[in-house]
């Protein structure tokens, strides 16, 4: 019998949705570590730019790197601090890493396998001889993901390797110091779930995977889910009950839509204004109001089903106050509207 993907990827959802009484809806928008998610989106780019730049500072990497939380720990973390410290050492053999990557695979393998051996003289290793391959290929992959997001994904090897079996996909390969070969294998595992229906049907819009890679976090086990309303509108506006809920994570599942449409409007406004009234919060808070703004449906709640999909063009990126004011009363106001009454 051959294997399907797609219908295991649907078998691991619904033993989900059966051990926590709940739906397959309700499982697929709880498992994707949206907050992870929001990480890559938001420092990624950063990253990529500094890997990018004709000058490049190891400076400004070294720093945007280590918002990434897919770097990893602690420990890892002290690793890399050791490893950016031998300063032209660290910032030549990131440049032999990115330089004119290879397509082909097996050249491809051979530069990471190169990055990680050398990686690990100077710095990715302690004073009493343990050597840190794996934090070395994390660090490699988190390099190649920010610049190629969709041939690779940051890599520790147990969270692909949890998530392979939970879904009966083959594991990567093993060996010590072929650290390239499961790289590629992970991105083409992530790619091959990022294509199947079910994934596209859960997980319609964001970088796929990046989204993939949100799901690795939790592996075969996921926690199950508090789902509670977590906001005012939900329990005003809708029935008590199982149709709220529904609403509620109705709303939640289109969490990355919500991200990408923040990203798209932080490149044509950095400031990231208020589309009704102008406020920015960045403007009056400072650092502390960076990136912040409510997301705003276009299209009512309640109007949606079971599979809905919304886009980007179907949201609103408005400050808390216009979002109340729009939800004040019995109807909702379109966004013209509530700009209408600011007018007058």
């Amino acid at each position: 019998m051959s294997y399907d993907l797609d219908k295991e990827l649907r078998r691991w959802l619904s033993k989900l949705a059966e051990d926590w009484e709940i739906t397959v809806d309700e499982v697929a928008m709880s498992v994707a570590g949206y907050d992870e998610i929001d990480n890559r989106l938001k420092h990624y780019p950063i990253l990529k730019s500094t890997l990018s730049d004709p000058v490049f500072e190891l400076d400004k990497f070294a720093k945007a790197a280590r918002e990434c939380w897919a770097l990893g720990g602690r420990y890892d973390l002290i690793r890399f601090g050791e490893f950016i410290n031998r300063g032209n050492q660290a910032k030549n053999l990131i440049d032999s890493l990115i330089s004119a990557f290879p397509s082909d695979e097996t050249e491809a393998s051979q530069r990471i396998d190169n990055f990680v051996n050398q990686a690990v003289r100077i710095g990715y290793s302690t004073p009493s001889g343990s050597v840190d391959w794996a934090g070395a290929a994390l660090l490699s992959s988190v390099i190649l993901t920010s610049i190629f997001p969709a041939r690779f994904v940051d890599y520790r090897q147990s969270r692909w390797n949890q998530l392979a079996e939970a879904i009966g996909y083959d594991h990567s390969p093993s060996g010590e110091g072929h650290y390239g070969v499961r790289l590629i294998w992970a991105g083409k595992f992530a790619a091959d779930i990022s294509k199947t229906t079910t994934f596209q049907l859960y997980w319609p819009e964001g970088e796929p995977l990046w989204i993939v890679a949100g799901l690795c976090w939790y592996g075969p086990s996921p926690p199950k889910p508090q789902l509670v309303p977590q906001n005012i509108e939900d329990s005003q506006s809708y029935p008590e009950g199982g149709e709220k809920r529904r609403l509620h994570l109705t709303r939640e599942r289109s969490q990355v839509v919500v991200l990408k449409a923040k990203d798209l409007a932080l490149k044509r406004d950095p400031m990231l204004r208020c589309e009704v009234c102008g406020f920015s919060f960045l403007e009056k808070y400072g650092e502390h109001g960076d990136g912040f703004i409510e997301a705003h449906h276009t299209q009512p709640m309640s109007t949606l089903k079971a599979g809905s999909q919304t886009r980007v063009k179907d949201m609103a990126l408005i400050c808390g106050n216009c979002h109340r004011m729009i939800h004040r009363g019995e109807r909702t106001l379109a966004i013209n509207e509530l700009r209408g009454m600011l007018k007058r």
